[in-house]
């Protein structure tokens, strides 16, 4: 007995040298089929933590230092800015140019576009733009932060300074301004430890509640862990206008929000609950009386995997919309997203700046893009996506749109009912390439009324009234497209070339003599089927600069033969400092 007990040592010291040995061996990374890559590096050697299993009694025989890996070659994410750096930089320089040219056909109208002296349009528009930002973090004061944020564009002007002729395809680029986005400074960590959540800001700045909305004004907020909230006042910042008047669109805004966070208690309980406030008081001409907005969600997380988010938002204490969310994961690699949203006649028609009174005229012609008066609706949708064996990538989609109007007469074309389906595939055929097909389809419900129809007659000309709004706009759609994609690294090199076409099918609104009352053919197109194209390259220079170029080709656009189609050649130069 005594004999094994001394021998044990002695095997455990030639099992620790063979170990060492082995740690001690050159490792072989000859690949046959491809070189390795570049940033690939060996792990510290395996002896240490042999060593460190070794009793502390029992010592291995001395052995030959193991050579030193070499230090690690910088990654992408060491260039990446760093936020705590007291400054940042960031801008983009860009220049486009759209172009066209007549095909010599009438338009649609009956006229002959851009006749001698009287162009209706450039035939080739360049208009520059631009956006950048600057912020600092510490600089003067520790607690001291800032941002400066703002676009700018430059558009074609005659000698004399005046209005453009407008380009071949409407774009907001038809003026030169510059305009500032965020102008703002904050103080953080300015008192004792204990008020180290407390922050304010002031300035011109996004504050986000029931709605996102841009203002002038301050902002004090509490970042707890458990608790967190905010406070903030001001006048909303005009983004729908540029006119020297600004008064006209203007409110004073207070609001506020609150979030309690139940996963942080000590027995933890998978809610968190979200409070928020908005209030508008109209100033000046803008027709809209005071009004308050507010918004209450629940989160719910069981588990990793399963989400459920609720949603109540308000106005003036009525019902304005109801949305709940649920976010499925499935082994990490597949996600299903399902969102039910529940629209009242009471919501506001596109943000909260145009709430109006019922007497005044629903129509008036005062937002910024006009979908009509607010009607009832529900709609339903579901996402989702998956990989399959590491290099192909699934999409699908299904959505289903219900008007909840009773009448037809009343039913609204923007919110008409409407079926929706569509996915889209990636395969990753190497490395660098990967093939992508995409596909979507709608089908909408229109009430086509052969009574209605409006005839084309060329004389005598009568005034015919229109169709009901349910009856007008498009029918179905059907669009596909194709990708081609390479890349050879994150902040390296990407290129990538789209095909995309589109079939429309519109409702038969309008009609020729006899074929009105036909419903296979009123003499008139219905359909329509463009396509196009683009192409795009995104190379980095160094670390810090990039460069992006892309140009886009449309076919010939039925509903406007006066042009051939459409081309568009953009490119931009970022940097990041």
């Amino acid at each position: 007995m005594n004999v094994g007990v001394k021998a044990r040592p002695r095997r455990i010291a030639i099992v620790v040298l063979a170990a060492g040995s082995v740690a001690y061996a050159e490792p072989n990374l000859r690949l046959d089929h491809e070189p390795p890559p570049r940033d690939l590096h060996m792990r510290p050697p395996a002896h240490r933590a042999v060593a460190a299993m070794t009793p502390p009694s029992i010592t291995p025989p001395a052995a030959a230092a193991p050579p030193q890996a070499p230090p690690p070659a910088p990654s992408d994410v060491a260039f990446i800015r760093d936020v705590r750096e007291p400054v940042s930089v960031r801008f983009s320089l860009g220049y486009q140019v759209d172009g066209t040219t007549l095909s010599g056909d009438r338009a649609l109208s009956n006229n002959l576009p851009n006749r001698p002296g009287m162009p209706d349009f450039d035939l080739v528009h360049a208009y520059g733009f631009g956006e950048g930002y600057l912020s600092t973090h510490g600089l003067g004061l520790p607690s001291l932060s800032s941002y400066i944020g703002a676009h700018f564009e430059l558009s074609q002007h005659d000698s004399a300074g005046n209005a453009p002729t407008p380009p071949p395809i409407a774009t907001w680029f038809d003026r030169s301004t510059i305009v500032y986005q965020n102008v703002w400074a904050e103080l953080k960590d300015f008192l004792s430890p204990a008020y180290a959540p407390l922050r304010i800001r002031a300035g011109e700045q996004y504050v986000y509640g029931p709605w996102v909305t841009h203002m002038y004004g301050a902002l004090a907020a509490w970042d707890g862990k458990f608790v967190s909230g905010e406070i903030y006042g001001g006048s909303r910042v005009p983004d729908y206008t540029l006119q020297a008047d600004q008064n006209l669109d203007r409110a004073a805004i207070a609001g506020g929000s609150a979030h309690v966070d139940l996963r942080g208690l000590p027995t933890p309980i998978p809610i968190a609950l979200t409070a928020q406030g908005l209030a508008f008081t109209h100033v000046g001409a803008s027709g809209n009386t005071p009004a308050s907005f507010s918004l209450l969600e629940a989160d719910w997380r069981p588990n990793g995997d399963v989400t459920v988010i609720g949603q109540w938002r308000t106005i003036d204490g009525a019902a304005a919309e109801e949305h709940v969310q649920l976010r499925v994961r499935y082994h990490a690699v597949t996600n299903v997203v399902v969102d039910v949203t529940h629209r009242e006649q009471t919501d506001w028609r596109w943000d909260p700046s145009l709430v109006a009174p019922e007497a005044n005229d629903p129509l008036a012609a005062k937002r910024y893009l006009d979908l009509g008066p607010v009607q009832p609706q529900l709609l339903m949708s579901a996402r989702a996506g998956t990989l399959i064996a590491e290099n192909v990538d699934l999409y699908a989609r299904a959505a289903w749109s219900q008007d909840l109007v009773s009448d037809a007469e009343d039913v609204n074309t923007f919110y008409a009912t409407y079926y929706e389906g569509g996915g889209a595939l990636e395969v990753r055929v190497r490395r660098t390439l990967a093939i992508g097909l995409s596909g979507l389809a709608r089908y909408t419900d229109r009430a086509d009324q052969m009574d209605n129809r409006i005839e084309d007659m060329t004389v005598p000309m009568v005034a015919e009234p229109l169709p009901i709004s349910a009856a007008m706009g498009e029918r179905d759609f059907i669009e596909a497209g194709a990708t081609a994609r390479m890349t050879l690294g994150a902040r390296k090199f990407s290129a990538l070339v789209e095909i995309y076409g589109r079939n429309t099918d519109y409702a038969r609104d309008y009609c020729i003599g006899t074929n009105c009352q036909s419903d296979s053919d009123t003499g008139i197109p219905t359909s329509e089927l463009r396509g196009g194209g683009r192409f795009t390259v995104d190379a980095w220079i160094g670390k810090r600069v990039r460069l992006f170029a892309s140009y886009d080709l449309s076919s010939r656009l039925p509903f406007a033969p006066e042009i051939t189609g459409y081309k568009s050649l953009k490119l931009v130069m970022e940097g990041v400092y």
